[in-house]
Formats: C-alpha cells, structure tokens, sequence
C-alpha cells in the first residue's frame, strides 16, 4: 500500500511562513506537518511507499525528502506538479497516475492528525472516506451524506448543511480494485480542462454512476487542516511534537 500526499499548494493564508516554504513543511510544535503525516504512516507499518505530489517550493520538499531517508526505512517518491499554480489537487492527483498501482490512502497535506486515523483508514478493507461527523459544520467544510445503505452519496462544500452527516476531514483510501475508473475520471477532467477542480469531484462523479464508497468514521478524534494561523494556533494546541 502507498502513502499519497498532496503538498503541491502554495499556502498563501499562511504568510509569511509560506514565503520560504510550502504550506507542508510549516512547523507545529517544532516539526514539520509532512514530517508528522510521514512518521505516523512510518510507524503503522502498513505503507511501502509515500509518494509526495509537489508543487510550491518543491525544492525544499527534495531537501526534506533527501534528510528524511538518512533515518527512516518508509522510502518517498516525489513527483511534480509543473502547473501547481495554474491547477488545483484533482490535478495533481492525476499527476501521480502513473504509479498509482496500488491500493492506496491520500492526504491532503496540511492535516495534523491523532495517531490513530491514519491507522483506520489505512486497515479499512475497501475504498473509504475518514469522515468526523462531531464537526461543527460551515460553508467551507467539505460535507457528506450517506445513503440508507451507509455508502457515501453526496460530497460537497454546496451541500446542504440539513443533508450532511459531518465532513470529509481529507484522507481516504482507494482499493486496488478502484483505481483504474478513478484515474479513468480524473483524465476526463483534464481532457476537458477542469484543471482547478478538487479530486472529490472525480468521486462524486463515480459514485453518481454506482461506486459504492464506505464511510471510516474517526470516531471524535482531533484532527486539523491547516489553512491559516488560527488553523495553526489550534493544532499547536492539540498536538505535542510526539507522534
């Protein structure tokens, strides 16, 4: 199993921290966001692989990917996004398409989890959407509904806060045997050039036309997505430098 993550962002809520760097490799109490996300994928012993989609400042990505591999055994991949600026992460996904594989769990690099989520959606047993319905919800969460039968039927920031069951937090995972009409969505997104579209809406697609997505509810557990200093202050206040 792969470990994607998506850090190709430029970050700009977060100036000027994100003057030098991008959005992932800002400091939480004294460590990287990337470098959480990547110990923790470390240490479930699950992943073979993290494959970083780089973007803003790739170049300090490499360097952090370079002293990474001198003391930990989970190798990193790094592939480009030359139009991060241009595109949005449904681009950037598609980026990767080529070594996707696999089954695999993608992140949206700027989240700041307990250990334990990334545990639950890495074992879930077929393609499934982390999802905290004890959120608070707004216009900018990324909201759910679930049908009846408990498989995901809506997913959408525009969705009806009535409709909505929580919010996607940004991590899923893709089985194996998804794979190919996921990338088979994602190309025809590109091809019509809706390059500044999220990844979600190449699964709401899918999941419009029958794919049948599972739900891992994280169960309460904390978890930030780091878009501005009130974002970060919070996450500094839920988590400690352990991982």
């Amino acid at each position: 199993m792969k470990f994607v993550v998506l850090v190709a962002g430029v970050g700009s809520r977060l100036r000027p921290l994100t003057n030098d760097r991008p959005k992932c490799l800002v400091q939480v109490n004294g460590k990287s966001i990337l470098e959480r996300l990547l110990e923790q994928a470390e240490n479930t012993r699950l992943f073979a692989e993290a494959v970083l989609i780089t973007g803003y400042r790739a170049e300090a990505v490499r360097q952090f990917a370079e002293r990474w591999k001198t003391s930990h055994s989970l190798p990193v991949t790094l592939i480009h996004n030359e139009r991060y600026d241009e595109t949005n992460n449904g681009y950037s996904l598609w980026c990767a398409k080529d070594v996707l594989t696999s089954s695999f769990v993608l992140s949206d690099g700027d989240l700041t989890l307990d250990d334990e989520i990334l545990q639950l959606i890495a074992q879930h047993e077929t393609s499934a959407l982390a999802i905290d319905r004890s959120a608070r919800l707004d216009e900018e969460a990324m909201k759910i509904s679930v049908s009846k039968e408990g498989h995901v039927n809506g997913l959408s920031k525009e969705l009806p806060l009535h409709q909505a069951v929580g919010e996607s937090i940004g991590m899923c995972r893709i089985d194996a045997v998804d794979i190919p009409k996921v990338i088979s969505e994602l190309d025809k997104l590109v091809e019509n050039q809706e390059w500044n579209e999220y990844y979600e809406r190449a699964f709401i697609e899918l999941i419009q036309n029958g794919w049948q997505v599972d739900v891992c509810d994280i169960g309460g557990r904390a978890w930030v997505e780091i878009d501005d200093r009130s974002d970060l202050q919070r996450a500094e206040e839920n988590f400690s430098t352990e991982t």
